[in-house]
């Protein structure tokens, strides 16, 4: 029996040399636009904001990203670190145990750390920026992706096969760089007609503008936020279905005189 293994082709790419890579054209301008824009729009770095559940966490600095996470981590988290709640009061509350509270609450936390460090995204404009260019099913895989992160969830509601569904949200992140890449060749064509009408561009200025093109355009955010699921986050917004917490944490809180 054979096995065919699938891979990202800009993965692939990278194994040879700069002749065969996807999108060399011999002068390296791609790559230095490639890395201009990765320099720009990376995410932000994760901030570790707990060390073992620590109390001390401001509440303040996580409490707008609260409604992104799932509803019974919401209330987990706003009892221990607004409440300032003991994890086995809380437990004792919820009818699960002092671990089921603490792997919540360090669920919870971690998917804040991941949210801190992306850009908001709002749905209309989404899809009014991008709605253009991309199918009805590639926005409807990148919007799902930007809620859940999760491929297998993502396959399994819109009735696709899970490498489908990876194939054609890196396809798409690979479309969003090329169209920021595109609006950067255009900046440097018109920087270029300017310097043969006797404009002066020092190199500082001539890399400002530039980087500027890439700060401000608006596809930004989108490479930003899809870059950092593709890297390594995947599932991290996916809420974890485990039997101790099946009908359990999120019906009814049991009394105190119990």
């Amino acid at each position: 029996m054979s096995h065919i293994l699938i891979q990202d082709p800009s993965d692939l790419s990278a194994r040879f040399s700069n002749k065969d890579r996807l999108g060399y054209n011999g002068d390296g301008s791609e790559f230095e636009i490639d890395f201009l824009i990765e320099k720009e729009l990376a995410p932000e770095p994760e901030e570790e904001l707990i060390a073992d559940n620590c109390p001390s966490l401001e509440f303040g600095a996580i409490e707008q990203y609260l409604p992104r996470i799932p509803s019974r981590e919401q209330d987990l988290i706003s009892l221990y670190y607004r409440d300032r709640m003991k994890q086995e009061q809380i437990a004792r509350l919820f009818g699960i145990t002092q671990a089921a509270v603490s792997y919540r609450l360090h669920r919870g936390i971690r998917r804040i750390q991941f949210l801190r460090t992306i850009p908001e995204l709002d749905y209309d404009t989404f899809n009014l920026e991008l709605g253009p260019k991309f199918s009805e099913q590639d926005l409807e895989i990148l919007w799902r992706m930007y809620e859940t992160t999760c491929q297998s969830a993502i396959a399994k509601e819109m009735n696709l096969t899970q490498g489908r569904v990876r194939h054609r949200f890196f396809r798409s992140l690979s479309r969003i760089k090329d169209i920021i890449a595109e609006e950067v060749r255009v900046r440097k064509a018109e920087i270029h007609s300017l310097i043969n009408q006797g404009r002066h561009f020092s190199r500082e200025e001539y890399q400002e503008e530039l980087d500027r093109t890439i700060e401000e355009s608006r596809h930004g955010k989108y490479w930003t936020v899809f870059y950092a699921i593709s890297d390594r986050h995947f599932n991290i917004l996916h809420e974890v279905s485990l039997p101790q917490f099946r009908d359990r944490g999120d019906a009814q809180i049991i009394s105190s005189d119990a």
